[in-house]
């Protein structure tokens, strides 16, 4: 199915553009209307110096890096972040096909577009831990009658994977959502995320899965390389103008938050107008406590969590700390293989309780709520919420958060209730929650609603009624 990545799943039948274009391999020549890297820009904070962020557009405002056991280090300067490596025309088609396409998955309330699209994937640099590296994704742009520039937007995709061979663009069929916003009129960009590596050399690494900096910094330098991409390609149909939307569906949702909260102190020059953040995991703690005390889901994705965080921060400790060694399964040692081998998001089977996944110890930590007796764990794991993050709140993006009423996976009630508290720290959220929705379901009922929401932003009109919890709704009328 064609747009069967909105559902966060891969697609099951291929379809043959019947359009191409001829591949550009780049070259100068073309103009943006974006800010150079390292400049101020208008940032969304209104001043992006406030609270003191340095001029080469990085650290200087005493971020912190490190942690949880981990040694502090430095930002790389901005100058060479988001810098194209490599650029390979996919695929181009007609308004016709995409309007053809969106009718025959059912997807009508997409429609009609009025743009084509023409799609390529692209490898950029962005850095890790202080370390430069690449990684891959994709750009789509509007194809217009004539030239023009167009708003970006920033698909951050949910969760498909922790390895290369799981990354959207190592998907034949991975380019989907971008295409559908470059229909609506957005040039888009789609980060794979660091550890996916989709085309090219491999990463030789784990994704490190709900870990906030590596995370954002990646969203945020693939911003860069569509300014980049787009000033160095010549003939292209639409360029990005200054204006930023975020908008990203479950670990998407979490990598749009996170590239926000991360954008004034890494990247200022973004003009980020606008965030969609569908389904997300704000609360990695109060999620930690659900998926402790109830198996189903939320269980294994916080384990995976687990590992990707204890990845990322070098695995200097031992996952039989938290995660059971058996019976029935040795989960501390399967699980870090089976993100490594493959994409399944499933727990290895036999598992039926939480304490199979888990350490008693553990659970009991978290049910007593003594995060600080968990020692890195703990530290790992305020470090993914929101609401409890050193890292300073210097924006007011207004921010449309849609939930599922009975999503059991990014567990509602959670979210429902660290909203008002993340309203308090000073975000501007609009709140809207889809009456029988599941994750899955609540992301595909409101993608109508959030392309006209993301409208209005674009348009300067102010959010109705911001931080106002609202009861379930049918999302389908919205």
């Amino acid at each position: 199915m064609f747009v069967c990545a909105l559902a966060l799943t891969g697609c099951l039948e291929p379809y043959e553009a019947g359009t191409s274009a001829t591949d550009s391999d780049g070259g100068s020549g073309g103009s943006t209307g974006a800010p150079t890297s390292g400049s101020t820009g208008e940032a969304s904070t209104g001043d992006p110096t406030d609270g003191g962020s340095g001029t080469d557009g990085t650290t200087g405002d005493g971020v912190p890096t490190g942690g949880c056991g981990a040694a502090p280090y430095s930002w790389l300067p901005s100058e060479g972040m988001g810098a194209i490596v490599e650029q390979q025309f996919l695929v181009e088609f007609t308004a016709a096909q995409i309007n053809g396409l969106l009718a025959d998955n059912g997807f009508e309330a997409l429609g009609p577009v009025e743009f084509g699209a023409r799609v390529y994937k692209i490898r950029y640099v962005t850095q890790d831990r202080g370390l430069e590296i690449e990684t891959t994704g994709f750009t789509a742009f509007p194809i217009a009658p004539m030239a023009m520039e167009r708003p970006l937007v920033v698909w951050a995709h949910g969760t498909s994977g922790f390895s290369d061979a799981c990354a959207p663009t190592a998907d034949p069929l991975g380019f989907q959502i971008p295409v559908i916003l470059a229909a609506k009129g957005y040039v888009a960009v789609a980060p794979d995320y660091i550890g996916m590596n989709g085309w090219g050399e491999p990463s030789g690494r784990l994704h490190p899965y709900i870990v906030p900096e590596p995370t954002a910094l990646a969203v945020l330098d693939s911003v860069r390389a569509l300014y980049d991409f787009a000033a160095k390609t010549p003939d292209l149909p639409t360029t990005p103008t200054d204006e930023v939307v975020l908008f990203g569906a479950s670990e998407g949702g979490f990598a749009t938050l996170w590239a926000d909260r991360y954008a004034p102190h890494y990247a200022p020059e973004l003009k980020i107008v606008a965030n969609v953040a569908a389904v997300p995991p704000t609360d990695a703690l109060g999620l930690t406590e659900h998926g402790m005390t109830v198996f189903g889901p939320t269980t294994g994705a916080l384990a995976a969590a687990i590992v990707g965080g204890w990845d990322w921060l070098g695995r200097t400790s031992s996952l039989t700390d938290v995660l059971s060694e058996g019976p029935p399964v040795d989960v501390a040692t399967e699980l870090p293989m089976l993100m490594e081998s493959g994409c399944s998001f499933d727990l290895p089977p036999g598992i039926a309780a939480t304490d199979q996944v888990y350490k008693q110890s553990f659970i009991d930590a978290v049910v007593a709520r003594d995060w600080d007796a968990m020692g890195v764990w703990g530290c790992m794991l305020k470090q993914a919420s929101l609401g409890d993050s050193a890292i300073p709140l210097l924006t007011s993006t207004p921010t449309l958060i849609p939930q599922g009423e009975i999503d059991d996976l990014v567990f509602t009630p959670v979210v429902r209730e660290d909203l008002p508290r993340l309203c308090d720290q000073g975000y501007v959220i609009e709140h809207v929650e889809c009456a029988g929705a599941g994750h899955v379901d609540a992301v595909l009922q409101t993608v109508p609603f959030a392309i006209r929401w993301v409208e209005d932003r674009l348009a300067g009109k102010p959010i109705a009624s911001p931080c106002v919890i609202n009861a379930p709704v049918d999302c389908t009328k919205l």
